[in-house]
């Protein structure tokens, strides 16, 4: 289902982050957005998942406007959401963090045999666990979570190559089930594996787009150094 943005604006507060901006998500595709830190992606993850309120402009989940509904109301909706920071309730498990997900235990087996550490750490507390464990738990309960839309916010950040890896073929995976997927991302490698469009943000709003054709790492790069 397509996620479509129209001249959004909102940030925090009275300061406004961002302005009149727009952008769409097809079902079935990754679009990834890239800048330097401080431009305003997670801001914009915020926005959309409802965590942050808008100041102007529309968001559609498809046909339906989702403006009116509170962050858990979008992700009844269908709005799944992989936050860059306080993405697991650390006072938990790592099963129980998985569970909240709402997924079945043979889902929860499945989504372990991909991620082997998940399956060694079941019974400890997420809040022991190093940052890039974390991160893959968080990406294991959002991986796990039903929707149409998914946001992942530095999904990646703190975590080793060859669970990025399959991060990647778990987002493949959702574009094939026809998920719309926005990811906001500094890590070349991931944006080169999985983005079917790569937009380059600044302070401001949104520079340039690259469509699949045009995306090389010498491209994304001159994104990340606006």
């Amino acid at each position: 289902m397509t996620v479509q943005l129209d001249k959004i604006s909102g940030g925090y507060g009275d300061t406004l982050i961002h302005r009149e901006l727009s952008l769409s998500v097809a079902a079935g595709e990754v679009v990834a957005i890239v800048g330097r830190n401080g431009t305003g992606k997670t801001t914009l993850a915020r926005l959309i998942t409802g965590e942050l309120p808008l100041a102007g402009g529309v968001i559609r989940l498809g046909d339906r406007p989702i403006r009116p509904l509170a962050a858990w109301g979008r992700a009844r909706a269908g709005v799944v959401s992989m936050p860059q920071t306080g993405m697991v309730f650390d006072t938990l498990s790592v099963h129980e963090n998985l569970l909240l997900s709402g997924a079945t235990p043979a889902q929860i087996a499945a989504i372990t045999r991909h991620f082997p550490r998940l399956a060694e750490r079941m019974t400890q507390t997420a809040g022991s666990m190093s940052g890039g464990e974390r991160k893959i738990l968080g990406f294991a309960r959002a991986m796990l979570m039903p929707g149409t839309a998914l946001v992942l916010d530095e999904p990646s950040e703190g975590v080793q190559p060859e669970n990025i890896a399959r991060m990647q073929a778990l987002i493949d995976a959702k574009r094939q089930a026809g998920t719309a997927v926005l990811l906001l991302e500094q890590n070349i490698s991931m944006i080169l594996a999985v983005a079917d469009r790569v937009l380059a943000m600044d302070v401001g709003g949104l520079t340039f787009a690259l469509e699949k054709h045009q995306i090389n790492r010498e491209a994304v790069l001159s994104a990340l150094e606006i």
